[in-house]
């Protein structure tokens, strides 16, 4: 195999050149951006790492995995109500990956760095003997005083959702060999939420823009887990009607086949959809950008699930961890 080339080498070839609409990124070429937020507005910031068959399968496209770093970031903004400003992304390639793979994904993440509006002000590259590695850290802006919160939820609100859930777990299943009668535009439908994830930006700001009191919060851990983040934040308990959860045309699909399968859909993770919760009138004011699927109650710490039965009974703490 050729040489890779250099760090830096590497920078100026393929990532110096998505930097270029900033001024603030000085092209790459000093150790640090130098920004300022917008008059009126508070910066927020969030970091994720993804490492390779962890959070993204190495086999997977560079392209796709590049947006996939990209959004998932995007997504934590989404749910703080922010608007996306710039990015710093730390990259750890392994050894045995060619200059090749790396321009593909550099191509994706510039991509998706233009669909978005977002700048890259920097970061690091190294070399490792590991597995691929990704540590973005995204900035954004919010108005003084309005990013969304988690603690913002009390009894006798709705709490409601953008999108459908449980695509991209049953996504990764179907790339995994599972589900091998469903009709391939269905199962190309699943992979692809899987594969890119869609950060909710312009419905956040929207939320965010209507200055009422909404507590929020992006599900990527499975609505399950993500549901009790909300109550230990809010110090309340959740309800949610089973049947209200909306399902893209795919999932329902797979549902019909086995209802057994309601558990990835209620634990599996990767959704990147919002979680909302607010009073009645408010929600109902967000329109058609979101879905009520349950409510807030004093029982403090219960997430309880009514069934297609009728019944409750509480929700399991099983909501998907990367460190299982």
């Amino acid at each position: 195999m050729a040489a890779r080339s250099g760090e830096f080498e590497l920078i100026a070839r393929h990532f110096a050149p998505i930097a270029q609409g900033d001024p603030a990124a000085l092209s790459l070429k000093d150790d640090a951006a130098v920004f300022s937020p917008p008059a009126g507005h508070e910066v927020v910031v969030t970091t994720d790492a993804l490492v390779a068959d962890v959070h993204f399968r190495s086999i997977d496209e560079p392209e796709l995995i590049a947006k996939k770093v990209l959004r998932v970031n995007l997504s934590d903004l989404a749910a703080m109500g922010a608007r996306a400003g710039g990015v710093v992304l730390s990259a750890g390639y392994n050894r045995d990956l060619s200059d090749d793979w790396i321009e593909r994904f550099a191509k994706g993440f510039g991509e998706d760095c233009a669909a978005y509006g977002v700048s890259l002000l920097g970061g690091d590259t190294v070399a490792t003997p590991g597995p691929t590695f990704f540590s973005l850290t995204a900035f954004g802006y919010v108005p003084t005083g309005c990013a969304l919160r988690r603690d913002r939820a009390k009894p006798g609100d709705v709490l409601a959702v953008t999108g459908t859930l449980g695509d991209a777990a049953l996504g990764l299943a179907v790339l995994k060999g599972d589900f091998p009668d469903l009709a391939p535009e269905l199962a190309d439908f699943l992979k692809d939420r899987y594969w890119l994830p869609q950060p909710r930006m312009l419905e956040s700001e929207g939320f965010g823009a209507t200055g009422k009191r909404l507590a929020a919060m992006d599900i990527s851990d499975g609505l399950a887990g993500d549901c009790r983040k909300i109550c230990a934040a809010s110090n309340v308990g959740l309800v949610i009607n089973r049947d209200a959860i909306p399902l893209s045309d795919a999932a329902r699909t797979v549902l019909d086949q086995d209802d057994a399968l309601w558990e990835r859909i209620l634990a599996g993770g990767d959704d990147y959809e919002l979680l909302i919760a607010g009073a009645p009138d408010d929600v109902a004011g967000l329109g058609d950008a979101v879905t009520v699927i349950g409510a807030v109650t004093d029982e403090v710490g219960v997430v309880s699930l009514i069934g297609a039965d009728g019944k409750m009974a509480e929700l399991a703490e099983d909501g998907f961890d990367h460190f299982k």
